[in-house]
C-alpha cells in the first residue's frame, strides 16, 4: 500500500542500512563534520540546517530523499581538502536546490497512487527517460553549485579534475553524466566566474542559470 515517495525513501534507507557503521569518533569523521560546517556557513545564516548521516565503507556521499541532509562515508574525510569540500558541496547543492522534491514530483506524475505492477509497468519507458534527463540536469546543477561555493575558498579546476577522475573516467549512466561532460562544464564555468566577483551566497542562482542555459 505504499506510494512512490515511500518506496523511494525506503529503498534509500535500506541501501544506507547495508553499509557498515562509521566510527563517529575518528579523525576522518571529524574532518567531514568540520568541512560540512564550513560550507554551510558560506551559504548564509538564514539557510535551513542540513543533517549529516555518517556511514562506513568506501568513498560515498548521497543526498537524503526524505529530509534535508546528506549521507557521507567517513572515508570522505581522508580526501585532500579541496576534493572533500567539492564532494560535500556537490551533495549540499542537491539539498539546497530541492532535487529530491523535483524527482519525487516526476515519479508522482507517472505513479500517482499505490505502487503496484498494474500502475507501474506501462509507464516504465516514459518515466525512465524523463528521470534520466532530470537526474543528469540535477548532477550538472550540483556540480556548478559546489564549484561556485568551493571556488570562494581558493580551490579550483585542478581539485575538480582530481575528484572526478579519482575513480577513473566514467561514461554516462542512468543517473550521472560522464566525466568528460562534467569537466567540460566546470571548465566553461571557471572561465565565466573568472570574469566576475562571486559571492558564495549566489552559488544556487549561478548553478541554476548555468545548468539550464
Amino acid at each position: 500500500d505504499e506510494n512512490i515517495e515511500q518506496v523511494l525513501d525506503r529503498s534509500q534507507q535500506m541501501r544506507l542500512s547495508q553499509r557498515p557503521p562509521a566510527d563517529s569518533h575518528s579523525a576522518a569523521a571529524q574532518q567531514v563534520r568540520d568541512s560540512l560546517q564550513r560550507l554551510t556557513a558560506l551559504t548564509g545564516a538564514g539557510a535551513p540546517p542540513v543533517e549529516l548521516v555518517l556511514v562506513g565503507g568506501g568513498l560515498f556521499a548521497e543526498a537524503l530523499l526524505d529530509r534535508p541532509g546528506i549521507a557521507v562515508s567517513q572515508a570522505v574525510g581522508e580526501l585532500p581538502e579541496g576534493e572533500r569540500l567539492l564532494l560535500l558541496a556537490h551533495e549540499l547543492g542537491h539539498v539546497r536546490m530541492a532535487h529530491a522534491r523535483a524527482l519525487k514530483a516526476l515519479y508522482r506524475t507517472h505513479i500517482p497512487g499505490e505502487v503496484r505492477p498494474e500502475t507501474t509497468n506501462h509507464v516504465d519507458a516514459a518515466l525512465g527517460a524523463q528521470a534520466h534527463a532530470l537526474s543528469h540536469r540535477h548532477e550538472l546543477e550540483a556540480d556548478a553549485y559546489g564549484y561556485a561555493l568551493v571556488r570562494s575558498l581558493g580551490f579550483a579546476i585542478d581539485n575538480a579534475f582530481a575528484l572526478l577522475t579519482r575513480q577513473g573516467v566514467q561514461h554516462d549512466s542512468a543517473t550521472h553524466p560522464g566525466t568528460r561532460r562534467r569537466l567540460a562544464q566546470l571548465r566553461m564555468l571557471e572561465a565565466s566566474l573568472a570574469q566576475q566577483t562571486v559571492n558564495p551566497a549566489d552559488a544556487q542562482a549561478i548553478a541554476v542559470a548555468w545548468a539550464r542555459r
